[in-house]
């Protein structure tokens, strides 16, 4: 069997397993099994396929068909630019989070040495964009699993930031304040948003992604609410907080920082034209 058959057969079962992207994941798969990229892959199309590159292929053709997200079987993610390590634990990478980071890096900008907080940091690959693209930034990223920390520092190290991006495990400010972590420039999250009656209604590759970081609690917003509870001891007076939000949370994302006595509350939109991202500022 060579490459361009095999990605015939394996279009075919996806398509059958409701797959949304049989073409593209049938490549991504196959390119994974061989240790090539995808471009190496389709030009050498009529390469001959080794038995053992074949039932590496299988296998992770069974794992998609059961709706295994393709970033889980390949163990990796493209974020701003970068190559982030994923896997089950942890929320894969969306391309709409890169507003957040662009938001974030806009928020620090003309701050010498900026203090960043990227709190339920996950994978890490929000502050280790951030550190990247600030080179003289430090981000203290936090998270609740064991996972998030694993991966964290994975990331860190693979993009040689490690540095400058510090791991502190616990729930949401407890590990800021056990350790007395002075005030940031700049509070970033990427926090659990999804209302708990939706849960159930999620694709099924969303379903093997942790629902501990899917699930914002009856309204959506728990998470909004904990963190801006005790946000204040942790920004600096001219400092910002910057969220990601789900497309019909806006207003009341907006109207929770305005409380907590937060201003120069701005939204941006995402690539699909839909509210992605809350920015508010502590003093005017």
């Amino acid at each position: 069997m060579n490459v361009q058959k095999a990605l015939v057969i394996a279009r075919k079962r996806l398509i059958e397993a409701g797959v949304e992207s049989p073409e593209l994941d049938a490549e991504l798969l196959l390119a994974h099994a061989l240790s090539v990229n995808r471009l190496r892959l389709l030009v050498n199309s009529r390469q001959k396929l080794a038995d053992e590159d074949i039932k590496r292929f299988e296998r992770f053709l069974d794992l998609r068909r059961r709706h295994v997200p393709v970033a889980y079987i390949t163990g990796h993610k493209e974020f701003f630019g970068l190559d982030i390590s994923v896997g089950p634990g942890v929320l894969i990478p969306r391309p709409e989070t890169e507003f957040l980071v662009e938001a974030s890096l806009r928020a620090a900008e003309g701050v010498e040495s900026p203090r960043i907080a990227d709190v339920c940091c996950g994978s890490g690959a929000i502050a280790v964009a951030l550190a990247k693209n600030r080179p003289d930034a430090v981000v203290f990223a936090s998270d609740i699993s064991d996972a998030a920390e694993k991966y964290t520092k994975k990331n860190a190290i693979r993009h040689h930031v490690e540095d400058r991006v510090f791991f502190l495990k616990g729930d949401l400010w407890q590990p800021f304040e056990e350790k007395k972590v002075e005030p940031f420039d700049v509070v970033v999250s990427n926090p659990p948003y999804i209302p708990e009656r939706e849960m159930k209604y999620l694709p099924e590759d969303v379903k093997h992604e942790p629902q501990l970081a899917l699930n914002g609690g009856e309204d959506g917003l728990d998470f909004y609410r904990r963190i801006l509870l005790n946000v204040q001891k942790f920004v600096k007076p001219q400092g910002h907080v910057v969220f990601e939000i789900g497309w019909n949370q806006a207003a009341a994302v907006g109207k929770l920082l305005e409380d907590a006595g937060f201003c120069r509350i701005c939204i941006a939109k995402d690539y699909a034209g839909f509210d992605r991202v809350v920015c508010a500022s502590r003093s005017y």
